[in-house]
């Protein structure tokens, strides 16, 4: 059983250990779209990958990076598949958090591939810029071909809000602190952690709910133009009155999430 505990501990440990560092530097990028409206394009996950491959040892840097990805999505998938968070299956809400958990490691697994393609050089970093869009766009679009695309666009729209809304109530009760090791958390690495995962959640909390609120006009209009990612949030967020204070808040919000992930990675239950 200690065995079983010890890997499981390495596998979340690394993939906590790669959202500290992919969080970490979309919130700089954030931040350093508030000097400059041209920056704002580069905070992606694809450029998180091509900065760290510009740099000195960059392909063994992102090598790592990518291993703590497949680490972290499967470490959600075992979270998924062994039940480590003990949901009780009689219950609704509890049932939908493990299909939750299975459906975002396939999610951060797509991002280690995209990792990868960045490593072998077969992405350039500039697709996600270029004409077709944004990735919620082009999702939007080719679902909304189909007969019942606006239902499932709506639906797509619909779940990244309750996941929004996840995030603000973690915020407000820091019900997160309840995933730590309570005998290792404790004094001022216990109110380091509550802090910065508050700000953490709640700007994760600004941004899903911008990005769900785009596919939800999305299906309503049937303009899949009007679907967009973390790109269009942040655009939308600097066309607000006091925007750019707005976007410097959510950059740093975001590093602040990197950092609790840093506390994850060292201090959460397995």
């Amino acid at each position: 059983m200690r065995d079983t505990s010890n890997w499981l501990s390495a596998i979340a440990s690394a993939g906590y250990s790669a959202k500290t560092i992919m969080y970490s530097m979309l919130g700089l990028f954030i931040l350093s779209s508030v000097i400059t409206a041209a920056d704002r394009e580069k905070a992606t996950q694809e450029n998180v990958f091509v900065t760290l491959k510009s740099q000195p040892f960059g392909q063994v840097l992102l090598g790592i990076l990518i291993a703590g990805l497949v680490s972290y999505a499967l470490w959600r998938w075992l979270q998924s598949i062994l039940n480590t968070e003990s949901l009780d299956m009689t219950k609704a809400k509890d049932v939908i958090m493990r299909v939750f958990l299975f459906v975002s490691g396939i999610f951060y697994f797509g991002a280690a591939f995209l990792g990868a393609k960045v490593l072998i050089g077969s992405n350039s970093g500039s697709s996600s810029s270029g004409s077709g869009g944004s990735k919620g766009e082009q999702v939007s679009h080719q679902l909304l071909q189909y007969q019942w695309g606006t239902y499932l666009v709506a639906a797509i729209g619909a779940g990244v809000l309750i996941f929004a809304f996840m995030q603000f109530k973690h915020a407000y009760k820091t019900d997160f602190l309840k995933k730590f090791e309570q005998a290792k958390l404790t004094g001022h690495k216990r109110k380091t952690t509550k802090v910065v995962g508050r700000l953490g959640y709640f700007s994760r909390g600004v941004v899903y709910l911008l990005v769900g609120s785009f596919f939800v006009i999305s299906a309503i209009k049937n303009d899949p133009s009007e679907a967009g990612g973390l790109q269009q949030a942040l655009q939308t967020l600097t066309q607000q009155t006091f925007g750019l204070y707005m976007l410097a808040a959510v950059g740093v919000g975001f590093i602040m999430f990197g950092i609790y992930c840093g506390f994850e990675a060292r201090y959460r239950r397995t």
